[in-house]
């Protein structure tokens, strides 16, 4: 089975951003909602959670002029030729995702990629997010 990052009770989410915040220590080494994979944010009366679904045929990938991003075997992205984004200035990767789980890194001029490394959920308080293995 494989191992995925969901949204298992969005409900329970306070908007403490502690995810996020790991989320960007693991990917960057910098504590910055900025440089996170994911997003919390307001959403009517509670707050919404956006994390990568690690689609099995991305989008994302598919929308890639440069072929930056990869498709994992598993679901989900990779970037694999992070040199060729610079010269993206329209970026479609981020239109393509339905989910709007890709942002982008202004400074470094490429996607910030989840990396499914499930930090995120590992340091949840209220197990709002599920790292593991999904039927």
């Amino acid at each position: 089975m494989p191992v995925k990052l969901v949204v298992n009770h969005p409900e329970r989410c306070m908007g403490c951003m502690t995810c996020v915040l790991v989320c960007s220590r693991e990917i960057y080494g910098s504590l910055s909602v900025k440089y996170s994979a994911m997003r919390v944010f307001r959403d009517g009366l509670g707050f919404r959670v956006v994390v990568c679904s690690g689609c099995e045929d991305p989008d994302c990938a598919s929308a890639c002029p440069y072929e930056a991003l990869k498709p994992r075997p598993d679901g989900g992205v990779e970037l694999v030729n992070p040199d060729k984004c610079v010269e993206c200035e329209d970026r479609p990767c981020l239109d393509a995702c339905s989910m709007k789980a890709l942002r982008w890194d202004d400074e470094r001029k490429r996607p910030i990629v989840c990396i499914e490394c499930g930090v995120c959920a590992k340091f949840c308080p209220h197990e709002v997010l599920y790292y593991g293995e999904v039927v």
